[in-house]
């Protein structure tokens, strides 16, 4: 597995729930969106969306073939 997945894992341990719960009753109250839904690396200005932004269509395919993450 890519070890840059990794950060995904950790982060959405304690937040899918509540992102799920979130979206399901349409008002995001909580900041998850970086690692629940990543963006391409270069769209974010802040600290955390550089940190889980996807460097590039390679970590992309990867992301989205992983079984807890795709």
């Amino acid at each position: 597995m890519n070890q840059e997945l990794c950060k995904f894992l950790v982060a959405q341990e304690n937040d899918y729930a509540t992102a799920l719960s979130e979206i399901k009753s349409g008002r995001k109250k909580t900041h998850w969106m970086w690692y629940i839904f990543p963006q391409i690396a270069g769209l974010g200005q802040s600290e955390i969306s550089k940190y889980y932004a996807i460097r590039d269509l390679d970590e992309a395919k990867t992301y989205l073939n992983h079984p807890v993450l795709g």
